[in-house]
């Protein structure tokens, strides 16, 4: 699933309807979908310093706040934070982690690497060598195109990358690289959050009107 926009994802929800379940203090229990069906439908749980999402989409378990409520609201649009989100998450289901394997990312960690090095010929640091630099740019362009296709031999050719056959260019820190990237499900739970806590103040706020 590619990471959805606001707009992508808030037309999927356009016709789920809040019920609330349980409502007592910080201890809730909400239920998100479209009438008589489960495409796409979702619960948000809470208790003290823990919010629960469970659903068509996944299972994330994040701690942070007493009311978690107050950690995800955002009373003027659905500005998400995925990163820092993520590091208060406390159990992400298996079937749908928050971080997979992103060829994109691979990409994009690789080309300013090569950047880096190609930089480094020019300003002279190295000795040039136009053959070196058409050989570093093949052998990037040939693991880019590897991770496209394949994640297992992606990293197996990084495991034996040869410099020699690179023009120079070694790999030596490719371990400490993260070619991982949010899921698109995750991107959508942060969304569903926001939205849910959006559904129950108006409905709050209706109560008290």
């Amino acid at each position: 699933m590619k990471h959805p926009n606001l707009e992508q994802f808030l037309k999927g929800v356009a016709s789920h309807e809040l019920t609330v379940n349980l409502d007592q203090g910080v201890f809730r229990d909400l239920t998100i979908m479209k009438p008589n069906s489960v495409d796409m439908h979702y619960h948000i749980t809470t208790r003290p310093g823990y919010l629960m999402f469970t659903g068509d989409m996944g299972s994330f378990v994040f701690t942070r706040l007493p009311d978690m409520f107050n950690f995800f609201r955002d009373n003027d649009g659905y500005d998400i934070n995925p990163g820092y989100w993520g590091e208060k998450l406390e159990a992400v289901d298996s079937r749908a982690g928050a971080k997979e394997f992103s060829p994109d990312e691979a990409k994009q960690i690789l080309t300013e690497y090569l950047q880096d090095h190609l930089e480094g010929l020019d300003s002279g640091d190295y000795d040039k060598d136009q053959s070196d630099t058409e050989e570093s740019k093949e052998a990037i362009q040939e693991l880019i195109e590897i991770a496209e296709g394949d994640q297992h031999e992606f990293y197996e050719q990084l495991r034996n990358w040869d410099s020699d056959d690179a023009g120079g260019l070694d790999m030596d820190c490719w371990w400490e690289w993260d070619f991982n990237d949010y899921t698109g499900r995750y991107i959508w739970c942060c969304y569903a959050i926001v939205h849910a806590i959006k559904l129950y103040d108006a409905q709050k706020n209706k109560e008290v009107a």
